[in-house]
């Protein structure tokens, strides 16, 4: 919370410095919108459980590397188990990573 009392985002550093949104990486901002909507999602969940709130994504891996995209998809099939996930890309290589990580049991796949 700034001085005039308004609420900022700060990341901090493995060597404990602080950085602002605007400061970080395409790929790490990215990451911290996706945790912050599926903590929103899962904060809704728990107050409304006869609600199904759905996390609808597009192209929202675009900026990871490949050990975040793995992490991310590991996160959203964890996700799934309790609400619908949609992903829309037209990333092949996500198509192929999903359905080795998530396997054809947890994998739907819609080409359009």
């Amino acid at each position: 919370v700034d001085e005039k009392d308004k609420a900022h985002i700060i990341g901090v550093k493995d060597d404990g410095s602080h950085v602002g949104v605007d400061a970080m990486s395409d790929g790490t901002r990215d990451q911290l919108y996706l945790a912050i909507r599926l903590a929103a999602i899962k904060e809704m969940a728990i107050k409304n459980p006869s609600k199904l709130f759905p996390f609808v994504g597009d192209d929202i891996l675009v900026n990871f590397d490949g050990a975040r995209e793995t992490a991310a998809l590991d996160v959203l099939n964890e996700f799934s188990k309790t609400t619908q996930v949609l992903i829309f890309t037209h990333h092949e290589h996500l198509v192929g990573a999903s359905m080795d990580l998530l396997g054809e049991d947890n994998f739907m796949l819609h080409r359009l």
